[in-house]
């Protein structure tokens, strides 16, 4: 009766421990399923990701320049540039840029990514002493991709991402 015991214990149990290749195939096919679903909506949301990134970096460049405008009592002209933009210290934006830390030896403060930054409507922002826009204006930051938002400065101040 001790050896029927033992045959059946050989034959019941795997002596060796690990997967069969039927299982190791099953779990290769689901992972490659959701590989097929993930990687197309991530590369769809990358572009958009970036933008949105750069319009916030803008919205805080543009709050910056209020800041700069209340704190100094001076107007601020916010001019943008192909790579970023740049304050200036007078209502035309013209002369020489304000330079400080995040700038560039052209005043320019660049945006990650290869951003771009252009004027969509209105004019070159212009904030005053008391952080009012007495001119208002709406850029727009566009990346590689084409994808692109806009970043609004409002009368009262107030810098918005629609």
């Amino acid at each position: 009766m001790g050896e029927d015991v033992s045959d059946m214990h050989r034959f019941s149990a795997r002596s060796e421990h690990g997967n069969t290749l039927p299982e190791l195939l099953v779990v290769l096919v689901l992972i490659g399923a959701m590989a097929s679903i993930a990687v197309p909506l991530l590369l769809s949301y990358l572009p958009s990701a970036t933008a949105n990134y750069a319009a916030r970096e803008l919205q805080s460049g543009l709050n910056r320049a209020k800041l700069m405008a209340v704190t100094t009592r001076q107007v601020v002209c916010v001019q943008p540039t192909a790579s970023g933009y740049r304050f200036f210290q007078n209502t035309t934006c013209t002369g020489t840029p304000w330079s400080g830390a995040g700038t560039d030896a052209n005043g320019v403060f660049s945006l990650a990514n290869n951003i771009t930054v252009a004027l969509a409507a209105g004019s070159n922002p212009i904030f005053n002493q008391f952080g009012v826009a007495v001119q208002t204006g709406t850029l727009r930051v566009t990346g590689q991709t084409g994808s692109s938002m806009t970043v609004s400065v409002q009368a009262s101040g107030r810098v918005t991402i629609p």
